[in-house]
């Protein structure tokens, strides 16, 4: 669960699913900060403004983001198409051909 936090793209790559509380999105996206992407219209996950339907979308997580594979696929695909999983690896492996070591 998070707000509007960059750290959404980190998590999507890991599959896992996201829920947005969303309590002040007006004011956040009109006043305050804005986005850089039409967050609405990508988010890939719900966009949940109120506590209560908070707290029934964390007790069945599954349920809450049904219908929402498709946005949370084209998240990944826009944001995280880069990330395989093996990027220590090749950091690792540059370094160690730079010094000769590889």
């Amino acid at each position: 669960m998070t707000d509007y936090s960059s750290l959404m793209v980190d998590f999507a790559a890991t599959g896992r699913p996201m829920l947005f509380h969303t309590h002040d999105l007006e004011h956040y996206r009109d006043t305050l900060r804005g986005f850089c992407f039409d967050f609405a219209a990508s988010a890939p996950g719900p966009l949940i403004p109120g506590s209560a339907e908070l707290i029934e979308a964390l007790r069945a997580p599954e349920r809450a983001v049904a219908g929402h594979q498709e946005a949370y696929r084209a998240f990944r695909d826009t944001f995280c198409d880069l990330d395989d999983g093996k990027a220590s690896i090749a950091v690792a492996d540059r370094i160690l051909d730079a010094a000769g070591l590889g």
